[in-house]
């Protein structure tokens, strides 16, 4: 799972402790899942030059939340506890495995609940990223020569 989708993971875990998550594309147009669940997806748009340690990294995302079905009728899953943890963290979430830190866009968060089985949330959010770096040997053994003058 990349770093993205591990900081999505963390956050729907935080604002929906019971519920499974989906990231693989495959198994979710497949429907090879059970509801209730959360599909997490993220694409890059845009890698832009921060300093010459980093790089600002704009994406967007999308989690659908699956309502389960319970005697043939879905039963909706609010979106309110993840807006209310990010309106909390002012749209700002930190990832606890990764150490990632994203940066909602709150004007780009939409929600579409127009599907009867699932709820739609998309957004865009930017990170920073560390330029890596390439390996350099060090020189621990120096040669010494004295010079008598």
């Amino acid at each position: 799972m990349d770093h993205e989708l591990s900081v999505l993971s963390d956050l729907i875990n935080e604002a929906y402790p019971q519920l499974p998550i989906v990231v693989n594309v495959d198994d979710w147009m497949a429907q090879r899942f059970q509801a209730p669940s959360a599909f997490l997806l993220t694409h890059g748009v845009m890698e832009t030059g921060n300093s010459l340690t980093s790089y600002q990294v704009v994406s967007e995302g999308a989690i659908v939340l699956h309502y389960p079905k319970v005697e043939g009728v879905y039963q909706p899953i609010s979106t309110e506890p993840l807006r209310q943890l990010l309106r909390r963290l002012q749209f700002s979430y930190r990832g606890k495995n990764d150490d990632l830190t994203i940066e909602l866009d709150s004007t780009s968060l939409r929600i579409w609940r127009d599907k009867r089985d699932r709820a739609e949330i998309t957004f865009r959010f930017t990170y920073k990223a560390t330029v890596p770096k390439n390996a350099v040997d060090k020189i621990n053994i120096f040669d010494i020569k004295e010079v008598k003058i």
